[in-house]
Formats: C-alpha cells, sequence, structure tokens
C-alpha cells in the first residue's frame, strides 16, 4: 500500500492524499526539487514531521530554494532570505546554498521569524583543521534605521562550523545588532573561542565542540549559560550574575584537573535559580570553596556516578546543604569520566550549613538498583527532615514512586518503590535542561 499526493484541481493551496495498491514507490522517485514544493505546502508542524520518514526526508522540510555560488555570496543569500521571510512567511522555509566542493548550508527561519538557523553539517565533512574563533556580538550599531527583519532575529543557531566558514559566519552575525540568544554546535575543530557581547545579548549556548580548550566569555548581562560537553582547560567569564546555568561536564575534564584554570567568576553561579551541575565539577572546583552558598536556588539537575561499590551520595549531601531554597532535584547516574582524580572526598559536614525546607520533588534515574535508590531516599529524609516526593524512572513510561512498605521484616527496608500510573510529567515535571 502506497501513498499518493496529488494536488487539488479545484484548490491548488492543498494536497490530496490516496492509498493505491502499487509496488513502485512514486513519491520516493521524485526529485528533491519537487518533493521540497510538495512540503511547503504542508502547514509548518506537519513539514518538521516528514523530516522522520527517512534520511532523505531529514532536511527537505527546511528548503523552498536552492542557490549555488561562494560563501561570501552566501553571507549575502541568507541576508536576502530573511529579508524575502519578513515579507512572505508562509511561502519560505528555508534556503539551501551550496559553494565550493561539496559544501551546503542550511539556512531556516522559526515560523515567529525571530530565529535564525544556520547548518553546515549536510556538505562535505572532512578531517577538520583546528581554529580559534573570536567573536564580537551586537557591537555594530546600524548607521540608519534598521530593517524590520533586522530588528525581528533575536536568536542565532550554528551548527557545524567550521575553520574555512568561521569568517564569513563571524561577517554575518554583524548584521543583526539586536541578538538577545546566541547557540553554537557541534563545531569539530574548534579549539579556542572568545565571545564579546554587549548587554543585549542576554543567553549563550555551546553544545558538543569536542575540541575546545580555551573558553573566554565577555557579556555583562548574560543571564542564562548552557555549555555541554569536554570541560576546557581555561574557563574565563566576566560578567555579572546569572540567573540560569547549565554545565553539562559528564564527559569530564579535556585535561588533568591540575592543569585547569576556571577563572574568578566561578561564583557568578551563586544567584542561578536554575543549575545543572556534574558532582565532579562540585568536588574539584566548588567544593574547595567552602563559603559559597548558592542562596536563590529552586531547580537542580544532578549528574552523578557510581562507583563499583555502593553509590556513594556524600558530594550531594554536601552540596544540598548550600542550597537553602531548593524545591526541585533530579538525579542522573552517568559513567564516570575518565581521567579523573578527585583531590580530597567531600565531607557533609560543613561551615554554617543551611537546610533546604522547601524540597518538594525529587527524580531519580540511571541507578543501577533499587537499594541504592532507597538508601539515597532514606539519606534525604534523616538529614533534611523532609518527605519530598521521590519518583524513579528508568524510561518514562516506567515510573515509581517511594511509599513506606506496610509490612516488613527485620533487614528489610521499611520503604519501597510501587509503579505509578500517572505519567512522569505530572509527577515531576523534567528539569528544563533536560530538554536541549
Amino acid at each position: 500500500m502506497n501513498l499518493i499526493i496529488v494536488y487539488n484541481q479545484s484548490s491548488w493551496n492543498r494536497l490530496i492524499i490516496t492509498r493505491e495498491e502499487n509496488p513502485v514507490d512514486l513519491l520516493s522517485s521524485l526529485p528533491n526539487d519537487i518533493l521540497c514544493c510538495i512540503i511547503s505546502l504542508l502547514p509548518f508542524k506537519s513539514a518538521v514531521k516528514t523530516s522522520f520518514l527517512a534520511t532523505r526526508w531529514r532536511h527537505l522540510w527546511k528548503i523552498t530554494s536552492e542557490r549555488t555560488g561562494t560563501l561570501d555570496d552566501a553571507v549575502d543569500a541568507v541576508f536576502d532570505f530573511c529579508e524575502d521571510f519578513y515579507y512572505e512567511p508562509n511561502n519560505l522555509r528555508g534556503l539551501q546554498f551550496n559553494f565550493g566542493k561539496g559544501n551546503v548550508l542550511l539556512c531556516s527561519v522559526s515560523p515567529g521569524g525571530n530565529k535564525l538557523h544556520l547548518d553546515f553539517s549536510t556538505g562535505k565533512q572532512e578531517c577538520p583543521l583546528l581554529f580559534c574563533w573570536d567573536l564580537v556580538i551586537n557591537f555594530r550599531i546600524p548607521s540608519c534605521e534598521p530593517h524590520h527583519c533586522i530588528k525581528l532575529i533575536k536568536n542565532l543557531h550554528l551548527v557545524s562550523v567550521m575553520h574555512h566558514t568561521a569568517g564569513a559566519i563571524s561577517s554575518l552575525a554583524s548584521k543583526f545588532p539586536f541578538l538577545e540568544s546566541f547557540t553554537i554546535a557541534k563545531c569539530r575543530g574548534l579549539q579556542s573561542l572568545s565571545i564579546t557581547a554587549t548587554p543585549r545579548l542576554l543567553k549563550l549556548s555551546v553544545f558538543d565542540c569536542p575540541g575546545l580548550t580555551y573558553f573566554r566569555i565577555t557579556a555583562t548581562c548574560l543571564k542564562s549559560l548552557m555549555y555541554r560537553g569536554l570541560f576546557p582547560e581555561v574557563w574565563r567569564h566576566y560578567g555579572g550574575s546569572m540567573e540560569d546555568a547549565m554545565l553539562d561536564l559528564r564527559k569530564g575534564p579535556s585535561n588533568s584537573i591540575d592543569d585547569f584554570y576556571f577563572g574568578p567568576k566561578l561564583f557568578s553561579l551563586r544567584s542561578a535559580k536554575t543549575l545543572t551541575l556534574c558532582r565532579w565539577t562540585y568536588e574539584a572546583l566548588i567544593y574547595p570553596h567552602r563559603r559559597v552558598q548558592f542562596s536563590k536556588l529552586e531547580e537542580l539537575w544532578w549528574i552523578d556516578y557510581e562507583n563499583d561499590e555502593k553509590y556513594n551520595s556524600d558530594a550531594l549531601i554536601s552540596f544540598l546543604k548550600l542550597c537553602p531554597l531548593l524545591e526541585r532535584l533530579s538525579v542522573t547516574i552517568s559513567p564516570k569520566p575518565g581521567r579523573l582524580t578527585i583531590p580530597c572526598a567531600c565531607s557533609t559536614q560543613l561551615a554554617d550549613d543551611t537546610i533546604p525546607k522547601q524540597l518538594k520533588f525529587v527524580k531519580l534515574e540511571g541507578f543501577r538498583n533499587e537499594e541504592d535508590m532507597i538508601s539515597l531516599a532514606k539519606r534525604l529524609k534523616e538529614v533534611f527532615f523532609l518527605e519530598p516526593k521521590i519518583v524513579a524512572t528508568s524510561k518514562e513510561i516506567s515510573v515509581r514512586s517511594l511509599v513506606k512498605a506496610l509490612e516488613f521484616q527485620e533487614g528489610e527496608s521499611a520503604y519501597k518503590f510501587v509503579k505509578e500510573v500517572r505519567h512522569i510529567n505530572q509527577l515531576c515535571p523534567k528539569h528544563p535542561h533536560m530538554r536541549l
């Protein structure tokens, strides 16, 4: 049974989908330009869903036009595309620009028109050359009244920028002086990243750049910093306090901890209301400074690891004593990073201990066995004299809640996990950073 898509003869802006017995897959035999034309007639959400049909369909929904030229031409084409999108948002979804030998840039704009997405990952991926990237964001003020599309773009998302495209992208970024959010992801070969921005930039995200060893940020009003990947050897942050911080460093440091410089602005994390933190990061970089308190933290995603023996919760308990306003806690067990030696173990006896008095929800995932989860749950209750709702999940459809056992024999735990009918998000919503 095959789907055949044809135009409605009476209304050219609609599609008719019929089923016919035919051993030939007519739809897949169509060239990309025709498929892109068909997809462009679908509603936006339906068009995005076509990316799951097959590898070939992955990026077709983004393409409504295709051009060829030089890399400099690509920069001008992206700018022109944004202008065209402003006037025809329903007819334009994306641009594919082919430049050089096998290099491809996919450009798309969000339905609201405020997010520009540039992706180089579909082109020819050669062995990357190492490069340093100095980005200056928002410093170019238009000499005359800017075009409406310039004012509209507030979010720039870059994927797979390489050494030969970084300069052109820097030039392109300077054309959008009203950016509030900036994302860099999957840039192989990126060794050094230095970002300088005006107070207009509020959010910065850097994801999965495996070669990054030097990271410098100068952004006076940055409120949100998202980082996932190996921890760079040098990390300098010059700016104010942040409200939202994600340090997903579960892969560990890029070198020995003794060689690291985190900079004096580690304590900009103190004002965070939402935080992702790895156990080793706390043990190596925060615990030695015992006077630090996270007095505004409300939601924590703690990424931990298990040793060969039982799960050790000392580091987590030690950190929780620094978070008096914590309401929601998510604990994920991940493999222990390699090349990691912590100089000292954490003590749960800290000077000037505070106790989280508002902890309401605890979510546990990735634990090897139920005994470790029950041990942690009991310790949370004993140390903090609280009765938070504690749930455990291995998959989103498998949710269990901790309850007191009505009957138990001597030597058995007074607690047990029982299967829940409700979905995990009804019991304890996902930490915001888990969706990134």
